[in-house]
Parts: structure tokens; sequence; C-alpha cells
């Protein structure tokens, strides 16, 4: 059965440039250039349709900006070694619509990453960092996380692109206190990115700049092609 993120991802945005040529790899993954995964409506929930595009660099490029996230250590949780744990899957879409393509990566288990195209260098746009961490896409492109941190807090971010680029960051956070054995919600917090520092805002200045739709986490989204073929 397929998930649905519930809401809404900033995520650390790692700037990562790699030299790559739009040329490399051409008619390799041209066959499933343009093709569409399928979508599923039901009960009000609409699960996301990516469309594909051309491969726009050599999976060995990819491969080289994977391994170069590195090892993510955890505080009292399992590390997470990008060096060590290999892509096994790929999708090649535009998310934003502007002509330049986003890359979908990841592995059948935690790892996932999710880079941008631009100027003939890819660029992390953000990537799985935490076991407990699940990553998506709204129909409309934007990429949302959904988890727990390290003290227990439950959040939903969201990270909107523009011309390839981070244009939008947004977040909510909702803290839980135990009394009388039960867990108590201690309230939400929404916040905003603005001039690079994530600000609390009120519900209705953050509803404005979230997106409406909610997300489907990856590895609910049809269509992902086997990184591994040559």
């Amino acid at each position: 059965m397929r998930k649905i993120l519930s809401s809404i991802v900033m995520a650390s945005a790692v700037l990562l440039t790699v030299g790559c040529s739009p040329s490399q790899d051409k008619g390799k993954e041209k066959d499933g250039a343009d093709a569409k995964t399928s979508i599923m409506t039901g009960e009000d929930l609409e699960y996301t349709e990516l469309a594909k595009v051309e491969l726009p660099c050599s999976k060995e490029i990819l491969y080289t900006a994977w391994k170069e996230i590195g090892t993510i250590e955890g505080v009292r949780r399992k590390a997470l070694d990008y060096k060590q744990n290999t892509p096994s899957l790929f999708i090649s879409t535009d998310l934003d619509k502007d002509g330049a393509p986003e890359i979908l990566l990841r592995n059948e288990s935690t790892y996932a990453a999710i880079f941008s195209f631009v100027e003939d260098s890819l660029r992390l746009i953000t990537f799985v960092d935490s076991p407990y961490i699940g990553l998506g896409i709204t129909p409309d492109g934007v990429i949302m996380r959904s988890g727990t941190d390290r003290n227990g807090s439950s959040f939903t971010q969201f990270i909107r692109l523009k011309n390839s680029q981070i244009a939008a960051i947004g977040e909510t956070r909702e803290t839980f206190t135990i009394k009388d054995n039960e867990m108590i919600s201690g309230g939400t917090k929404y916040l905003l990115q603005t001039d690079s520092v994530m600000l609390e805002v009120s519900q209705e200045v953050y509803k404005q700049a979230a997106p409406e739709q909610e997300g489907t986490y990856l590895e609910d989204i049809d269509g992902w092609e086997d990184f591994r073929k040559p």
C-alpha cells in the first residue's frame, strides 16, 4: 500500500558541484525519455506522477556525487554511510518545470538523494541524513521530508525549487511531553527561511508559502529505473 507524506522540507541544502557534460550517456537513457509514471487517486488522495526526462550526465558522475555525501554520524543512532551503500534506482525528471532536470537516486533501504543539474554541474539539493526521515515529492514537484529528530520532536519540511535552485524552505515542528503515561502535544511551531535564517511565523503565513498538496514517499512513486544497468 502506498504511503502519503501527510504534510510538508528544509534539510540543510548542500551545494555540490561536479563537472558533467549533457552529451554524456545521451542515447543510453533516451529510451526512457518523456515516459510517465502512473498516478493513483482515491479517497481524495492523489499520488505523485513524475514525467521522465533524459538523464543529463553519465551514471559514473552521479555515482561519484552520491559517494561524496560521505558518512553522516548519528547520536545514539546508526550512522549512514553513502560511500558504502550504492544507489540502485533512479528517476530523471524536471520537478520545477524549468527545462533543467532533477535526478532522484535511492537504494532499496534507507538511502536517498536528490540532485539538480545546472550549467553542466550537479548540485545536491537534499538527502536522507537519518534512518528516521522519509523523503517525498508532491504532485506539483515540491520536495518534502518528514520524521523525528534527536529529542523526539516530529517535523515536516518542504523545499520548493525555482530554476533548479532552492527558492523557499519551510518547516513545521511539533514537540511532545509524557503525562500520566500518555504522550501530550506541546504545540506546533511554523517556520520559514528568510535570508538564510529560519524564523517562526504564524500558521496563516506559513500556509501561504507551503504546498497545498501532500507528498508521496519516494519508494511509493512508480517508474524507478535500474541504476546498475549500463
